[in-house]
Formats: structure tokens, C-alpha cells, sequence
């Protein structure tokens, strides 16, 4: 097990698309891809970024980090919280962590982390088998701002609540 941030890990993996492969076992870039790029794994929170103070400590030294809070992404999913509530954890989160781990989750909310690491594309999480390939359904509606799909359950979606 690596001691590296995932922030350090997604920049590695930008810089060289290949190296992805031996990160097949890797269960946080599996949690990570399954909400970044796949339709059901899209949080109920408006588009827009919200309005939070970064945290100034060194990346190391924040209150947490992104590893420890990835099995709670399935909270953004939720229908039964009410939108403050999934609004007022998120901004929580993005205070409690490091500047750039706070990035990567508004780029995982709003499904556009190849704007931020722009050779980590869907189609090469799926042929790494990260995620499924996008069905011809699936593609226009993830290309869409805002697109939210139906969500198997109306509570939590038991698919992304993937343990790490």
C-alpha cells in the first residue's frame, strides 16, 4: 500500500495514462471513477461550486483527507437528505481538506475530472475496467450539465457504497 495522496497518484496517472494498469486493485481509484464518470454515481448537489473556505494547512495536515472520506460519497447520492443537508456535509468536507483534494471532489460532483487531469477519460477508466463502458444511452446524457439519472434505490444507492 502506498503512502502517496491520490492527488499525487491522479497527476503520476495524467502524466503517463499507462501506469493505470497497475493500479487494477486500487478500491479509492475504483470509488473515484465510479462517482466521477458514471451516471447513477452523480451527487445531488447544484452545479454550481458552493461557497467554503479552503483549509491552509499543508497537504498531510488537514483534519482529513480524501482516502478517509470516499466511503461516504455515497451521501451525495441520496434522495431522502434534504438538499441543505447534502449541501452543508459537502461544504464540510471541501473545508476539511487539503486545497487540492478539495479540486478533485468538485471535479468528481459536477462528472468533469478530465477537465482537472485531462488524459484520464472515461473511455480509458473503462478499458482499464475501472468502470463500464458507457452504453449509447449512457453518452449523451453524460455530456449533459446537470444530468441526473434515476438512482436505483431511493435512499442509497447500494452499487456505489463500495467499502474501502
Amino acid at each position: 500500500m502506498s503512502n502517496r495522496y491520490i492527488t499525487e497518484l491522479l497527476s503520476d496517472i495524467n502524466a503517463d495514462p499507462t501506469i493505470l494498469a497497475k493500479h487494477k486493485s486500487n478500491n479509492a481509484l475504483k470509488i473515484i471513477f465510479s462517482f466521477a464518470f458514471r451516471p447513477e454515481g452523480k451527487f445531488i448537489l447544484p452545479e454550481t461550486d458552493p461557497p467554503f473556505t479552503p483549509d491552509a494547512a499543508p497537504i498531510g495536515m488537514s483534519p482529513t483527507n480524501i482516502m478517509q472520506e470516499l466511503r461516504r460519497f455515497y451521501v451525495f447520492c441520496r434522495k431522502d437528505l434534504t438538499a441543505v443537508r447534502r449541501e452543508g456535509l459537502f461544504i464540510q468536507l471541501l473545508e476539511t481538506t487539503h486545497p487540492d483534494e478539495a479540486q478533485l471532489m468538485l471535479h468528481i460532483k459536477n462528472q468533469n475530472l478530465p477537465d482537472l487531469y485531462p488524459n484520464i477519460t472515461h473511455k480509458l477508466v473503462a478499458d482499464h475496467g475501472f468502470v463500464p463502458q458507457p452504453t449509447e444511452k449512457e453518452k449523451p446524457a453524460a455530456k449533459k450539465s446537470g444530468a441526473i439519472t434515476s438512482i436505483s434505490s431511493p435512499e442509497v444507492n447500494p452499487t456505489l457504497s463500495v467499502g474501502v
